[in-house]
């Protein structure tokens, strides 16, 4: 397994990390949530709804329900929330459809994983979160080694104040524009590489396709 750790300060710094987690994700992927009660496990998914396309305001938690599926009107995939608390085992599962819930290509969420540990892939990502703060956050992410091929799996790394490549100024860390200094700049970079004003001095690679990657 690939681990990343991550911190935010705050629910915008936690829906960056949310982000640079969605842009990772592929259909048909399990991700574990694991946290106390009260970490934001739910506001995690609600964020990584948003940066899915998927509308946060939709998303609510599934404690009761156990289960939520939302269509994604994006060509991402649809996103699958499961709350286990409540569950005794795996065995609850088949009411819930569970072998047409992986079987389906959406991204499937599950709080309280332990719940039903034999019933899930052992591939399945996993994403650790503990309080720090009032609304800080500590983010720990275990992924397949196999993600490492994936366009985008740098984005997971802890990130470093920097200096913005177009207006010179520093750029923090938690920033959503990272590594520019303000949505303008990363849109003047962007017409940069549209007018072939930027080149590649090497070999293009697989993983600098990063389809979605800002």
């Amino acid at each position: 397994m690939l681990r990343f750790d991550r911190h935010a300060e705050s629910l915008d710094e936690t829906a960056v990390i949310a982000r640079d987690l969605a842009i990772v994700l592929r259909a048909g992927d399990v991700v574990r949530l694991e946290g106390d009660l009260g970490a934001g496990k739910t506001t995690f998914v609600r964020s990584l709804a948003a940066a899915l396309g998927i509308g946060p305001g939709a998303v609510s938690s599934p404690t009761f329900v156990l289960v939520n599926e939302y269509a994604n009107p994006t060509d991402r995939p649809d996103l699958v929330h499961l709350d286990c608390y409540r569950m005794g085992g795996g065995d609850e599962l088949d009411d819930l459809g569970w072998d047409r819930i992986v079987g389906s290509g959406a991204i499937v969420a599950v709080e309280w994983p332990e719940r039903i540990e034999g019933s899930l892939p052992d591939d399945a990502a996993r994403v650790r979160i503990s309080h720090t703060g009032e609304t800080a956050r500590g983010f720990e992410f275990l992924v397949p080694a196999s993600w490492d091929e994936r366009p985008g799996i740098g984005g997971l790394e802890a990130r470093t104040a920097t200096t913005c490549p177009r207006t010179g100024v520093r750029v923090e860390a938690d920033s959503p524009s990272w590594p520019f200094a303000d949505e303008r700049a990363r849109l003047a970079d962007l017409h940069g590489w549209l007018t072939e004003k930027h080149v590649i001095s090497r070999a293009v690679e697989e993983r600098d396709l990063d389809e979605g990657v800002d």
